[in-house]
């Protein structure tokens, strides 16, 4: 018979190949990929920094731009659902009812600290407490643009260059959201020329002080960390700080960089928000939101019989 080839040999070679290849491939691309890709990798690199939520990604059916704002009064979603649940988690960190003031900061921008920040908000103030949103990237100021305010409108900076015997003059800066009863902004104002200088001032100090007897909460939208010295300026009246790390975004090597701000005590009383979460609709809707919708209906109609 034929010695050659030897179709038991060929067989096992392909075999062994078609298992080596793909996963050579595998371990390349996992190699290669530098940004985190899950929450599991996110929470396992900072396992020493509690983690509060993640924010899913959720594709506009409409095919329109995206919303800032996506928490709505009496509206249960996916969105909607993830916010309350780090609304809850907040609270369990926040240490005393003097804690009110949250610091939402992140390495670099475009990670998603703004939107945190104010849909946080609005899912905080539809417990019926009154909350306000402070614009402290006064660099690359965000909230005007969210809240649709004018850019040039007077701010934070308007009072941090004033005398030290004005602080009401924030009442006159501090404007209504329009988007829900019970929050309000004071935007970052006019871009000054040494903003690190201004908010160091004691006048800021005064201006939190003063802000914390008026509201139940108190959130700051802050720069970058990674790119400029001001969010370490603005923690230190900050009782706890949020740090936004965003999927495919956020480099893995960051986590070093989060751990050393931590270990140098520069951001104390951190917690970890994970934005870009790409968690299937369904099955999310699966675990709570369908079933605590379909329960709210069931309760009204029940009433409504009763009635």
């Amino acid at each position: 018979g034929p010695v050659a080839p030897n179709k038991k040999m060929v067989l096992l070679v392909a075999m062994f190949l078609g298992l080596l290849i793909p996963a050579a491939i595998i371990y390349i691309r996992e190699m290669m990929r530098n940004r985190f890709a899950t929450t599991e990798e996110v929470q396992a690199a900072l396992p020493m920094i509690p983690f509060i939520g993640s924010i899913p990604v959720v594709k506009n059916s409409k095919g329109g731009a995206e919303r800032p704002i996506v928490v709505e009064r009496n509206k249960n979603d996916v969105m909607a659902e993830a916010f309350r649940t780090m609304r809850t988690n907040l609270n369990f960190v926040m240490r005393n009812e003097s804690s009110k003031v949250v610091m939402f900061t992140s390495t670099v921008s475009g990670e998603g600290k703004t939107f945190a920040a104010s849909n946080l908000a609005v899912s905080t103030v539809l417990l019926g407490k009154k909350v306000l949103l402070v614009g402290c990237d006064i660099r690359r100021p965000r909230l005007a643009e969210v809240f649709n305010f004018s850019s040039s409108r007077k701010g934070l900076t308007s009072y941090l260059s004033a005398p030290e015997d004005q602080v009401s003059m924030l009442d006159e800066l501090i404007v209504p959201s329009k988007v829900v009863d019970g929050l309000d902004v004071l935007a970052a104002g006019i871009v000054p020329p040494n903003p690190a200088e201004q908010l160091s001032s004691k006048n800021f100090e005064r201006a939190i002080s003063y802000l914390k007897e008026k509201y139940d909460l108190v959130l700051l939208d802050a720069a970058p960390v990674g790119l400029v010295a001001d969010s370490m300026i603005v923690a230190r009246v900050a009782d706890v700080v949020a740090y936004v790390v965003r999927l495919d975004h956020t480099y893995k090597a960051d986590a070093a960089f989060i751990k050393s701000l931590l270990d140098e005590k520069k951001l104390q009383n951190m917690v970890v928000v994970v934005n870009g979460d790409k968690l299937d609709k369904k099955s999310y809707g699966s675990r709570g939101t369908n079933r605590y919708s379909s329960y709210s209906y069931s309760y009204t109609e029940n009433n409504e019989k009763k009635k």
